[in-house]
């Protein structure tokens, strides 16, 4: 079956737009409550910009039971479950001042009645009965009022739950109305049940703490200061609390602490007392200023001067946070594609500042914004993209290695694969080396042998050049009949590829010598070879048809090659070079100027070198052949064939040759006919007038 393969941009478009649907469905994954991160955006923005809708109102109080109330004379003898005179006391002293309603973040789980005839909490059970509708007392899944008091308040919504949730770093931020017990019943949360007793808006379904100052900067004063003003100043009690809802609770260091989202503001500092009251109620300032936390009546009070003020901030809607976190993986993703891994990074880091400053923006306009699974989501995309980037360019590998490894070398088609150079239709100009090739004798073996035989043999010889060829680094460009064309320097530049051809090209001259010796001892057929080679520039890329193409070189460097690989048969030699292969790697090959020849298509000579051996490897005879042979070519070229002509016929060819002659014998037989029929005019040059 055929796999369906994506362009790489439509790649790109698809794993973007999942990145965008990946975070969207996180983000409604997620529920209400926040994470660390978006916690920590929070606590921050509201230390940095804050709603104050009404701050200067002040609607809320707390009466707090501290230590320096407990340490007074009036209260260090009494227990605290013995405080129900005190309460008797501080109830009526505020319903005198015109309170709204009273909260006591206090569970009063132990009924005194036992006591003095069964008739000790009779004032403060009748302070309950007189002020229904204003006082509201508080129970938790662990406890609850007495009986007594709960009966005294009559309402079952005036005793609510003082528990809340907390979110994943362990800040109290979340109020609701009600809360479900463990039998499934709702019941109203303490600060949902005194802004109902109050009369006062009913609370969002969820708020927000957002608190424009510490919490406990709001009115907070002593209770043994509130009870003496009760005796001796009523009017000041009037006017601290008239028309204000005021709980009760304890802001002990030990008791009942949690930590807030006022957690990144200054604590508050302790107010002086205004004497003008004729009693002290100093307003009290941060209970524990060494520490993280606030008293947990403090995070009630805060939602119901939120509630009464306005100061409300509402958590964006699921669809405006989905759109958002699919926005922002859209963005991540397309940094991934599209940039280079740090400038992708710094973008991801300036989207998660961004994402900041609209979580500022939006919280000053009453909405939480979450930043963390945005700014996560952009982050996890822009990854995403990288892997995506990676695996595509992984499968781009594999498919150059597929495609190329037919008529490359596996060396040349990893170093392919590996390059930063993309394939593509067309060329360029790069200096190359090229070798034609040809296998000597194919037309007379065909007559003496079948066709697979033939066939047999011809792959074999092939497969040793190849073998030659692909060990060099080079690239077997095409296989024409029994002849094979190479390159080297493309498509991996390659700055040594003169002398890598010079050395696949004695390597495969000695292997198929060798196996032509072999064959001919056993009576099998067998071939010889003759090469031709030419360095210099050529244009070297995908040539073709759309979707029908080639990689190879063309170009006059390619056309000499290929006229050269006609010259050996003219002198019996195996290897012949051109000059600009000759002059890159005369220091390191020995090689011999056999003439100067005029191939077809050209209308001027060039040179024509004999390869003969690497330098390190030639034996004493093969590196004083080329002096010898120089000096009969220029008496050559000077005109002396006789003298040309002897120095040839004296000369030992210092290689095996494959052929019955040589070209010095062939050299010589040429000053012969020369003297012979000497020429009218001489330029030493000898013209080809075939390919």
């Amino acid at each position: 079956m055929r796999r369906l393969a994506l362009p790489a941009r439509y790649y790109r478009v698809v794993v973007t737009v999942l990145a965008g649907i990946l975070a969207a469905a996180v983000s409604l994954a997620a529920g209400p409550r926040m994470n660390p991160i978006d916690g920590l955006v929070y606590d921050l923005s509201l230390a940095t910009t804050g709603r104050r809708a009404g701050a200067q109102a002040e609607p809320v109080a707390v009466i707090a039971i501290d230590r320096d109330s407990l340490a007074s004379d009036e209260l260090a003898a009494m227990p605290r479950v013995f405080f129900s005179p005190v309460w008797a006391k501080l109830v009526a002293g505020l319903t005198g001042g015109e309170v709204k309603a009273i909260g006591f973040d206090v569970i009063f789980s132990f009924a005194a009645n036992r006591f003095a005839d069964g008739q000790y909490d009779r004032e403060f059970l009748a302070a309950l009965a007189n002020t229904r509708g204003h006082v509201v007392l508080a129970r938790s899944a662990q406890l609850s009022p007495a009986m007594t008091f709960m009966a005294a308040v009559l309402d079952p919504s005036a005793v609510a739950d003082v528990e809340l949730a907390v979110d994943a770093d362990g800040v109290y931020r979340r109020i609701t109305p009600t809360l479900q017990a463990a039998d499934g019943e709702r019941i109203p949360t303490f600060s949902a049940a005194l802004l109902a007793q109050a009369k006062g808006p009913p609370p969002p379904e969820l708020l927000l703490l957002a608190p424009a100052a510490p919490l406990e900067a709001m009115p907070t004063y002593r209770l043994v200061d509130v009870l003496r003003c009760i005796d001796r100043d009523p009017a000041a009690i009037r006017r601290a609390f008239a028309d204000k809802i005021v709980l009760v609770g304890t802001n002990l260091p030990e008791e009942d602490r949690k930590r807030a989202p006022d957690r990144f503001m200054s604590p508050p500092v302790l107010r002086a007392a205004a004497g003008a009251d004729g009693c002290g109620l100093p307003r009290l300032g941060a209970s524990d200023p060494g520490a993280v936390t606030v008293p947990g009546v403090f995070i009630h009070a805060a939602a119901i001067e939120q509630a009464l003020t306005g100061n409300l901030v509402r958590p964006l809607p699921r669809a405006g946070r989905a759109v958002t976190a699919a926005l922002a993986g859209l963005v991540g993703a397309a940094c991934g594609f599209l940039l280079s891994p740090f400038l992708a990074a710094a973008a991801v880091v300036l989207l998660a500042v961004a994402l900041f400053g609209i979580a500022l923006l939006a919280l000053s306009l009453g909405f939480w914004f979450p930043v963390a699974i945005p700014a996560g989501g952009g982050a996890g995309a822009m990854v995403l993209a990288y892997v995506s980037r990676f695996v595509a360019e992984e499968r781009r590998r594999r498919r150059v290695q597929n495609a190329f490894s037919q008529y490359l070398s596996p060396f040349v088609v990893n170093a392919l694969a590996e390059s930063d150079a993309q394939l593509r239709l067309g060329g360029d100009s790069r200096a190359v080396t090229v070798m034609f090739a040809d296998l000597s004798g194919f037309t007379a073996l065909s007559g003496r042998v079948g066709p697979e035989v033939l066939t047999e043999v011809t792959n074999q010889y092939l497969g040793l050049l190849v073998a030659e060829v692909e060990k060099t680094g080079g690239y077997v460009d095409k296989f024409i009949g029994d002849a094979v064309m190479a390159i080297w320097g493309a498509p991996v530049p390659d700055a040594d590829h003169a002398a890598h051809a010079a050395q696949a090209a004695l390597g495969g001259l000695a292997a198929v010598i060798a196996a032509k010796q072999a064959a001919d001892a056993e009576g099998r057929a067998g071939y010889s070879v003759k090469m031709g080679l030419n360095s210099g520039l050529a244009v070297v890329g995908n040539v073709g048809a759309p979707g029908r193409y080639n990689y190879t070189a063309i170009g006059e460097t390619v056309n000499i090659a290929a006229r050269l690989e006609g010259v050996p048969h003219d002198y019996d030699a195996a290897i012949v070079i051109g000059p600009a292969m000759a002059a890159a790697i005369g220091e390191r090959f020995v090689l011999i100027e056999l003439d100067w020849v005029k191939v077809k298509g050209k209308q001027e000579p060039l040179a024509i070198y004999e390869l003969m051996a690497e330098k390190d490897r030639a034996t004493p005879e093969q590196r004083a052949y080329p002096a010898q042979y120089a000096t009969a070519l220029a008496l050559y070229r000077a005109g002396d064939f006789a003298g040309a002509g002897a120095a040839w016929a004296a000369m030992t060819y210092p290689r095996v040759s494959a052929e019955p002659s040589t070209p010095p014998k062939i050299m010589a037989a040429r000053c012969a006919e020369l003297r012979a029929a000497p020429p009218a005019a001489w330029d030493g040059v000898f013209v080809k007038t075939t390919k």
